[in-house]
């Protein structure tokens, strides 16, 4: 797990991504933001299908203890990418009227 904790941190997010009075050209939120919201999505289900594989690696070698951890960290990084692909889509997409 302190692996998956080093990767979290390794990851660009941005926290300060605030909805501005005035909507960007893509949405709500500025450019650079939706830019760094959406790195993320990518950059989370890249780790989610890695740890993926390594955890099927772990089972095929009879190691239950590290494919459990792995699978359980592929899980946590696909909803992490899930969420951000949502705040994308909510705050960066412009609307269609």
């Amino acid at each position: 797990m302190a692996f998956i904790a080093l990767m979290i941190i390794q990851i660009p997010l941005s926290v300060n991504a605030k909805p501005k009075d005035i909507k960007s050209d893509i949405g709500h939120w500025k450019i650079e933001d939706c830019k760094k919201i959406s790195d993320a999505a990518g950059s989370y289900l890249y780790l989610s299908g890695r740890l993926l594989q390594i955890a099927d690696i772990a089972e095929k070698a009879g190691d239950k203890k590290k494919a459990n951890e792995n699978y359980e960290g592929s899980y946590f990084f696909s909803v992490l990418s899930a969420n951000a692909a949502k705040n994308f889509e909510v705050f960066c997409k412009k609307d269609k009227k």
